[in-house]
């Protein structure tokens, strides 16, 4: 079985078989509009920001003095816990990063089409969320939207598990980053968070409200001639040696909202209503 990209922008898998197959809404390339980025920065607080205020007791940030000396677009790879991940990692970023960055998202969880227990439609993942599809086991065509987003100057987040993580280690990493990085030749943020696996563990529906932490590592640049692998080896030891620190929560460290995210949550709430 197979992916490809049909004349209307959607991913289809192609089976040898006659049983239906599940296609794909997107990838959405207006998603880097001026306006799509607008109407996302109206839904920001409505789909991120709210979740942090409502379920983190305390949020300890560091390293973002990192993204100072990086030029040219980056990758951010999180560690995967928890649902929770991507709301309180978009709002640990600084906000020029906040208006620029585009999660990589399982196509076959977030992106099928028609699916009816999917309350997030394709368009409005693109649209509200800033997320684009990646199909798990697509092959390195998965890649290419990925790889157009870098070159209009966007940031990603992909996740290098490629799923949540059922323990307390750092699952293996997938080398679909270090492919995008050598490629284009862009640096690698690891992002280092804990405590979001006891917020909502895989499986659980409830969250639990408690502290959590974000930490921006050192950015990696591949360096020449290096193997996938290494790179991919590199970035995992590095996030496995902050890992297993423990958390700093000495201090309550909320992120900070601007008042026009505040005063847009009424807005956007209502208009995606």
């Amino acid at each position: 079985m197979s992916a490809t990209a049909t004349a209307t922008g959607t991913y289809k898998k192609e089976s040898s078989t006659a049983e239906t197959t599940p296609e794909y809404g997107g990838p959405h390339k207006w998603q880097v509009q001026f306006w799509a980025k607008m109407i996302r920065s109206v839904l920001r607080r409505r789909e991120y920001f709210r979740w942090t205020d409502k379920h983190c007791t305390s949020v300890s940030i560091k390293g973002a003095e990192h993204f100072d000396n990086i030029d040219g677009p980056f990758i951010l790879i999180p560690n995967h816990q928890s649902h929770m991940d991507t709301p309180v990692l978009m709002s640990a970023l600084p906000k020029k990063i906040q208006n620029n960055v585009y999660f990589g998202a399982a196509a076959d969880r977030w992106f099928v089409k028609g699916k009816k227990k999917l309350i997030l439609q394709p368009w409005y993942q693109s649209l509200g969320l800033g997320t684009f599809p990646i199909l798990r086991g697509g092959g390195s065509k998965t890649l290419d939207y990925a790889k157009w987003l870098l070159d209009q100057n966007c940031n990603l987040c992909i996740f290098p598990e490629g799923t949540r993580a059922t323990t307390n280690e750092l699952g293996q990493f997938r080398h679909g980053v270090s492919l995008l990085a050598t490629g284009k030749q862009v640096t690698i943020v690891p992002v280092v968070m804990k405590g979001l696996r006891e917020l909502r563990p895989k499986g659980a529906r409830e969250v639990t409200p408690g502290p959590v932490s974000v930490t921006f590592l050192e950015p990696i640049k591949p360096e020449v001639g290096a193997s996938i692998e290494d790179t991919t080896k590199r970035c995992w030891e590095a996030m496995n040696r902050e890992f297993f620190k423990a958390l700093p929560f000495s201090e309550r460290q909320k992120p900070e909202i601007s008042n026009q995210d505040a005063q847009h949550e009424n807005t956007g709430a209502s208009k995606a209503a």
